[in-house]
């Protein structure tokens, strides 16, 4: 399992992340989105008008490394915050969005210009799980994209 229970429920009941990505200059670009849990690949799902034009979706494809947070506060106060970060490998689908994932509910993948989908490698929550409340953090195991060995320079490893 990619995300626990309580990060798929806590993403379900949120219309809008916002998605960071690295740019060709190394400078980092912060865009909000629509999105959708990929319960059979484990992925976030990103989708838009004209995606495959955008510069979130160009960046990807020269540096798949991304982070991707999704935030609310039902209460209203500062003490009920509560967010999902998820940092990640992220690959540029190109066809349709209808295509690149079945069953897709996100805004935008009927558009037919590809999606990011985004490879989990770490989650970090605040209150998200009524059960456990703070901060809780967690590697994902067993996920691999179709990039292999893809990690930062800072790792010593470059991109395929």
């Amino acid at each position: 399992m990619t995300l626990t229970n309580a990060e798929q429920r806590f993403l379900s009941a949120q219309q809008l992340g916002r998605l960071a990505t690295i740019g060709p200059g190394g400078a980092p670009q912060v865009k909000p989105v629509g999105f959708s849990y990929n319960d059979q690949l484990g992925t976030i799902d990103i989708a838009g008008y004209n995606m495959a034009q955008s510069a979130k979706y160009k960046n990807v494809q020269h540096n798949p490394a991304v982070a991707f947070v999704v935030d609310d506060r039902p209460d209203g106060g500062l003490e009920g915050t509560r967010f999902l970060e998820i940092r990640g490998v992220a690959e540029a689908v190109p066809g349709t969005g209808a295509d690149a994932h079945a069953g897709a509910d996100a805004p935008g993948l009927a558009m037919g210009t590809g999606i990011i989908r985004i490879h989990p490698r770490r989650v970090l929550s605040y209150n998200v799980d009524p059960a456990r409340p703070g901060l809780l953090a967690h590697g994902v195991a067993g996920v691999r994209s179709k990039r292999q060995g893809v990690r930062s320079k800072r790792q010593g490893v470059r991109a395929k």
